[in-house]
């Protein structure tokens, strides 16, 4: 959908920040509630298994839990925007099955964000997808996906809003090595999000931002999420989880050390006579 042309506000009025009341999500419910759902169904963890320190996690399951945690990193750096931002989170979009991470509408106009994390990697990527692994991912896609759908709703309650700009935020890469700049999708890292976002030159004027905010905060707008939990309840099982993660981490680091000290240990006391024969043979020759 092509960008509608927008002259800058000459004069912004700041806009106190719209509290969230119809979307009301927290950031990385929609990941923590499907993560939850499916720790529920798996295999219940054998004791030997939890004392050995074995993940209570799967490899997908790990994967749902870094997102979590990457949407709730990006949740934190949003929080600390200035007033005259909107952010909203886990917004389930009508007819499809995806929800947008974080949305934000701010002077500088509305924003759609996907939080990623790979930690302690190098990213390189083309303009359809960024390699993980072995593994192609189609987030530049998909994030030109969800911005069109969020462009669409917003349009159908106020005609004359700004095109949704998709965002894809890597959090804590060592790099992003893209081929090029991809095409109306902003690639960048979480440390320099807010500065971004704050940098951004005005194209709204304080009623236009206001009347975007309440079109957002309209429930129609948004396809209905269902939550057997509070989000109290969401947290406190989420943490939980989290530190069963990391205390069976620690366990298995214990382990892995304890047993490499045996194995010194072993391979010293089964050494130690073959060397007082060998420095006896060598004193006798």
């Amino acid at each position: 959908m092509p960008a509608r042309v927008r002259e800058p506000a000459d004069v912004l009025t700041p806009v106190p920040p719209a509290a969230p009341t119809a979307p009301g999500r927290f950031a990385g419910q929609s990941v923590i509630e499907e993560l939850l759902r499916q720790h529920e169904d798996g295999p219940q963890q054998s004791r030997l298994a939890r004392a050995l320190g074995a993940s209570p996690l799967d490899a997908n399951e790990l994967g749902w839990l870094r997102a979590a945690q990457a949407e709730i990193v990006v949740g934190d750096i949003l929080a600390r925007l200035p007033d005259g931002y909107s952010v909203y989170h886990s917004l389930p979009i009508r007819n499809t099955a995806f929800w947008v991470d974080h949305l934000v509408v701010g002077p500088g106009g509305i924003f759609a964000i996907n939080s990623k994390t790979h930690w302690d990697r190098d990213l390189a990527g083309s303009l359809r997808s960024i390699p993980i692994g072995d593994h192609a991912m189609p987030y530049l896609r998909d994030a030109r996906f969800e911005s069109a759908q969020i462009t669409a709703l917003l349009a159908a309650g106020m005609p004359e809003a700004s095109v949704v700009q998709p965002m894809i935020v890597l959090v804590n890469p060592h790099k992003i090595l893209l081929a090029r700049k991809p095409d109306n999708v902003t690639v960048i890292d979480s440390t320099r999000l807010r500065r971004w976002l704050v940098a951004r030159p005005a194209v709204f004027t304080a009623l236009q931002q206001a009347a975007l905010t309440a079109v957002v905060d309209d429930p129609a707008i948004w396809r209905t999420a269902g939550q057997p939990l509070t989000p109290a309840h969401l947290h406190a099982r989420f943490t939980a989880l989290e530190q069963r993660v990391a205390a069976a981490r620690t366990r298995r680091t214990t382990f892995t050390v304890l047993a490499a000290a045996a194995a010194a240990t072993v391979l010293a006391v089964v050494a130690s006579p073959l060397l007082i024969s060998a420095v006896e043979y060598f004193a006798a020759h």
